[in-house]
């Protein structure tokens, strides 16, 4: 009882005041808006899913996005986007949605003029609803991570100057229906005269915070965004680390763990003392989570005591704290990363960015790769190297860095527990102590258990070969000599194959796959005159266009002559 009589004491001695943000609406779905948002629905159908999503707009001016989500055929989600829109949302502090919902967790999308290797990115950040009740959610412009497929993009900034377009996603791994429904979708904007900057400023005790937030930019942020929760480390704080450690975060040497540090301390949204509590953990802007306890009469954050709590402004919340938090450790690099810090992988990183499995090995799909060194590769004759790195050999080398690679987890002990091991590429890897050494299909495996954080590298003295085996290119180019196949049968079985290199990164292997099966179709007496004229056209219409343009035009092709041939319109 005395514990409890304590914790509420603590909590009711708070002083809180705050003044609402001002609100604009963008869209209240009534038709009478300034833009055209052109809302349309995508789904995981793109990419061989079967989820469906639909939506429409009530007399009322509410849009109802609904449907059913669905996990089959590496499916999983379901969105709505609007068109192309060009807005300056600079002036403001985030989004604010008014919500009815299922209680599922959804995204809120949008796009800028960012681009990854010439593609759009997406900002994304989420909101949970509540069952059958209207809600209002604010989210902070702070809150949204770019990404793009599926891939964390650190270094991509949001820009909310120039919004192209907007975009609600359903992505929580959930089969079954949902039901979202929008009353209005605004922005909001603080007043500045009392946000966070200032109030942290105007403390005498947060000199040396306010000094490594200006040097670090940070000051922008707690001055323009939010909402957000600080937990403001004091003077004293900072001289109790190590006096050659606070010299060199306040260095430019020191000026990236500083960064990291400080948004350690700072959490999306406005997060009070009570809210904090009920929570086992918080994720701060940094990506780690911190803890907020109580116990022995003191509230703690991690290893920190809290010495006062909810000072609100108009952008956020303060909370005051006797210790400088450190982020934890940061998590191992991806198979790219801790590949080019290795600095003996040239000719393999070579190999990876020409057949476009970039992407894929910097995912969170869990690979191990058995990589061969520099060495390596100049065990094979010069001229066969120059040969796969020309263009008309990327199915070739595609399918050898493939047979260079096994789905999951495979440590050393995991290979010779069970003997052998299947590749990516379709080929049988087998392993064996042989005089002394470690080896995988007689090659010499240097060393192992390289751990990363999508996967596990084993370093090998040579290529893996498999001179008697079917590569990519002669599996695709089976399409063509099988005249035989009933046509149904081979844009399914080209369609099945296509579908898992795309998802992997693989657009370019994906394309030879579907722009094969068109070939081979080219001479199927099953097929009308009208049928071989879309895939021809598709070819013609693929000449000059990305691989991944490309593989969307071969597939609408197969979509279309496989929906004619089953009797359907498409």
């Amino acid at each position: 009882m005395k514990t409890l009589l304590t914790l509420i004491t603590t909590i009711i001695l708070i002083k809180s005041y705050s003044v609402d943000a001002k609100e604009t609406v963008i869209t209240d779905f009534s038709g009478s808006e300034k833009i055209q948002m052109n809302w349309r629905i995508t789904d995981d159908r793109v990419m061989g899913g079967r989820s469906q999503g639909q939506f429409g707009i009530t007399e009322q001016g509410i849009m109802k996005f609904s449907g059913n989500l669905s996990l089959e055929n590496n499916g999983g989600f379901s969105s709505i986007r609007s068109g192309e829109v060009n807005l300056d949302l600079s002036d403001s502090a985030g989004l604010a949605l008014k919500v009815k919902g299922d209680g599922r967790t959804y995204q809120m999308r949008l796009g800028t003029e960012a681009r990854y290797r010439s593609w759009d990115v997406s900002f994304s950040a989420e909101f949970q609803t509540e069952r059958n009740k209207w809600t209002e959610i604010r989210i902070p412009f702070s809150s949204f991570k770019a990404g793009f497929r599926g891939r964390s993009l650190e270094n991509v900034a949001f820009d909310p100057s120039n919004i192209q377009r907007f975009g609600i996603l359903l992505g929580d791994k959930k089969p079954g229906t949902f039901k979202l429904e929008i009353d209005s979708l605004s922005t909001y904007r603080i007043e500045k005269e009392d946000t966070l900057l200032n109030l942290v400023k105007g403390d005498r005790r947060f000199k040396t915070l306010t000094s490594a937030l200006t040097k670090t930019g940070l000051d922008v942020a707690l001055e323009n965004s939010g909402p957000l929760t600080v937990f403001a480390p004091t003077d004293s704080a900072f001289k109790n680390l190590p006096e050659d450690t606070l010299n060199r975060l306040l260095t430019e040497k020191g000026l990236s763990d500083l960064t990291s540090i400080l948004k350690y301390h700072v959490v999306a949204g406005k997060s009070s003392l009570a809210e904090a509590l009920s929570k086992s953990s918080i994720e701060t802007l940094q990506g780690s989570s911190l803890t907020v306890v109580f116990g022995e009469g003191k509230i703690r954050v991690n290893n920190a005591n809290l010495q006062a709590a909810d000072i609100v402004t108009d952008n956020g919340i303060v909370h005051v704290i006797d210790s400088v938090l450190t982020p934890p450790s940061p998590k191992p690099a991806t198979f790219l990363d801790t590949a080019k810090n290795a600095g003996m992988f040239k000719t393999l990183l070579t190999a990876v960015e020409l057949v476009g499995l970039t992407e894929y090995l910097e995912s969170s799909e869990r690979v191990t790769i058995f990589a061969p060194s520099d060495d390596a590769f100049g065990k094979l004759p010069k001229e066969t190297i120059e040969e796969l790195l020309e263009p008309e050999n990327r199915e070739k080398l595609t399918a050898i860095l493939m047979n260079h690679a096994v789905e999951g987890l495979v440590s050393a002990g995991d290979a010779l527990k069970s003997g052998s091991a299947k590749t990516i590429g379709g080929q049988t890897l087998t392993f064996e102590i042989s005089k002394g050494r470690f080896q995988v299909n007689d090659i010499t495996i240097q060393t192992a258990d390289l751990k990363c954080a999508n996967g596990v590298i084993h370093i090998i003295d040579e290529v893996l070969i498999f001179p008697n085996a079917d590569t990519n290119a002669e599996l695709a180019n089976k399409d063509e000599r099988n005249t035989t196949m009933p046509p149904q049968k081979s844009i399914a079985e080209a369609i099945q194959r296509g579908v898992p290199l795309y998802n992997r990164g693989n657009a370019e292997a994906c394309a030879n796959v579907y722009k094969n099966c068109i070939k081979s179709l080219a001479s199927s007496p099953k097929l009308s005159t009208s049928m071989k004229s879309i895939l021809s056209r598709s070819i013609e219409m693929s000449k000059g266009k990305s691989a991944d343009e490309s593989a969307w035009i071969y597939r609408f092709a197969l979509d279309k002559t496989l929906s004619q041939l089953n009797g359907h319109a498409l």
